[in-house]
């Protein structure tokens, strides 16, 4: 075990002891009659629109329980994992809590999320990606948004400069030589991209670009114990962005300034021509501008298939592992990710709904949809009709690896010219043995 691991270790077992005092506030057990009743906290992060309705649901939800009490808790991206390990830590996590898969193991190893295998009704279920929500075969959280990676990209400056965007099969190079057209017939006024060497979504944008670049297969990027990029992987993932042309890539000293991908969107103000986002955050991007958005896959290197494509579940709901009160827990977990009368409050506002029987409820009324629910729909409809690649969460430290303090700063001392793409590869490596151990 690397010496983070076990200072970690310590620290998280301290926290415990000095925390436990605290675990389950004021939640109450359910009654021995079987009715649901007590109070349970749901944390979660997100935009106005999915606060929103997530706190009409629930309330819809304590409607038909009236002997329950679900607090809402909810903050902005940034910051929530950290916020979230440290509640675990000290006894005092949310009955229910969001996460990012990444988050999965790292949450399980620490005792902080409950197995719930058997008790979630997963049957309509895309079922690789509720897959995507077990370790070793033991279910420990529910997926509450199928989603995929999608560019984001400016429609009205498409139009406008004649830039045609691919419909089918297309490579990064083929993409490059789109961007670089962008900043030469805007007069070098819109950049291509921001350097996503530096930014969040490192973690999915780098495996897809190796899945098709450079051809590697699943179960690459890592496996559930082991993770199997190469220094050599690395070196070539920044050395690629080393290379492309002018204006490709917004200046590292701009791209480092922007914040997480719910921020106000170079793309949605003409910073760049394209992003690299979840269908799922489509909505908060479009309501930015008047700007026409769209989105297209991501570039498939003419393989014909959803090879950039992985089963990784838009966002993870897990239970507490010491709330006080988990069959309630559990019961309206049940009833988020499964019920009819749920998915026509929550639409898509979490990415598109995860059950096929929301789904056909939702479809079933088409005036709950707006233009921008119907483009996502069909966006993650289209890639989900590919072949996708079998996910996993990674071993414990995944998350940390690529986080801004790690791999994304690595990123930005190559994009700064302070390292070479080499060197990135090494320091790689290294950080992989300190965070996840050889």
């Amino acid at each position: 075990m690397s010496k983070l691991r076990k200072t970690f270790t310590v620290v998280f077992m301290l926290m415990v002891c000095a925390g436990s005092l605290f675990a389950g506030g004021k939640q109450a057990a359910e009654k021995s009659d079987g009715e649901l009743s007590g109070e349970i906290r749901f944390s979660w992060w997100g935009n106005e629109a999915r606060n929103n309705t997530t706190i009409e649901a629930i309330r819809l939800y304590e409607s038909k329980h009236p002997g329950v009490k679900i607090v809402p808790e909810y903050a902005a991206f940034d910051g929530y994992y950290n916020k979230l390990m440290a509640q675990i830590a000290a006894g005092n996590a949310p009955d229910i809590f969001t996460m990012n898969p990444e988050w999965l193991s790292a949450v399980a190893e620490v005792g902080g999320v409950a197995d719930i295998t058997d008790k979630i009704d997963i049957s309509s279920h895309n079922p690789q990606v509720a897959a995507a929500c077990s370790i070793d075969g033991r279910m420990y959280g529910v997926n509450v948004s199928l989603n995929a990676n999608v560019i984001l990209y400016n429609k009205s400056v498409a139009d406008e400069l004649g830039i045609k965007m691919p419909t089918g099969d297309y490579t990064w190079d083929d993409l490059i030589s789109i961007l670089a057209q962008v900043y030469q017939k805007s007069g070098g006024k819109i950049y291509g991209m921001p350097d996503q060497r530096m930014k969040n979504g490192l973690e999915t944008i780098f495996p897809a670009w190796c899945l098709t670049h450079l051809g590697k297969e699943p179960p690459f990027p890592w496996t559930d114990t082991e993770i199997l990029i190469s220094a050599d992987d690395v070196a070539a993932f920044m050395d690629y962005f080393n290379k492309v042309p002018k204006g490709v890539l917004l200046p590292p000293d701009e791209s480092v300034l922007l914040g997480s991908g719910n921020d106000e969107h170079p793309v949605a103000f003409r910073k760049t021509f394209i992003g690299f986002e979840y269908a799922g955050t489509f909505a908060v991007f479009q309501s930015q501008t008047k700007d026409d958005l769209a989105m297209i896959e991501y570039p498939n290197n003419r393989k014909g298939r959803g090879n950039a494509v992985s089963a990784r579940p838009g966002l993870v709901e897990g239970v507490y592992a010491k709330s006080k009160n988990q069959a309630l827990a559990i019961d309206f977990l049940n009833w988020f990710a499964n019920s009819p009368e749920a998915a026509l409050i929550l639409k898509n506002v979490r990415g598109v709904l995860p059950s096929s029987v929301q789904r056909e409820a939702l479809l079933a009324r088409p005036e709950l949809l707006s233009a921008t629910d119907q483009k996502v729909s069909a966006v993650v409809n289209q890639v989900y009709n590919k072949s996708i690649n079998p996910y996993s969460p990674g071993p414990t430290g995944v998350a940390t690896l690529f986080n801004e303090t790690y791999m994304r700063s690595v990123g930005a001392e190559v994009a700064f010219g302070r390292i070479t793409p080499q060197q990135a590869g090494q320091r790689f490596i290294e950080l992989k043995d300190e965070i996840i151990g050889r």
